[in-house]
């Protein structure tokens, strides 16, 4: 199969926002629900992420059929409270392929060429959140070079 890996374009935005919203509608937990304007909601936030300088995009093809997605940012870290120095984090914020390109690498393309996009804003480290309780999920991260640094832990009322 034949990947090709693109900058993401205005015109690409509702294929992410129906996809990135029928992944949650099929994994979120129980205890999350998507509110009433979430398709609203999605379109304003990937409108401003389209249009932010700190984010950017790519849009996998394979075969030439849209496959999936991932959407990442460069930003200034500070700690808190402030006392190490700043420096530059990127952050993947999501990372999509469509079920019938699944386990062809086309989501490890898309994160390396990511990291690639990464190194060039000068980014020092990388940073994704993923669930942890999806072992696919978990060996696809360490599959592509992540490991787990701080926990971010919940626990439902």
């Amino acid at each position: 199969m034949e990947i090709n890996i693109r900058d993401w374009r205005k015109s690409d935005l509702e294929k992410i926002r129906e996809a990135w919203l029928d992944w949650c509608r099929n994994t979120s937990s129980p205890n999350m629900r998507l509110r009433r304007d979430s398709q609203r909601v999605m379109s304003e936030w990937l409108a401003s992420k389209f249009e932010d300088s700190n984010c950017f995009g790519f849009v996998a093809e394979g075969d030439g059929n849209w496959a999936g997605f991932v959407i990442a940012r460069v930003d200034e870290w500070e700690s808190t409270p402030p006392i190490l120095e700043p420096r530059k984090v990127g952050i993947i914020e999501a990372v999509y392929v469509q079920q019938e390109f699944r386990r062809c690498g086309i989501g490890a393309a898309l994160v390396e060429h990511t990291l690639q996009a990464m190194r060039h804003r000068k980014a020092e480290i990388a940073e994704t959140v993923h669930e942890l309780s999806s072992d696919a999920s978990s060996a696809f991260w360490q599959r592509t070079g992540f490991e787990a640094w701080m926990v971010h832990a919940h626990r439902t009322l």
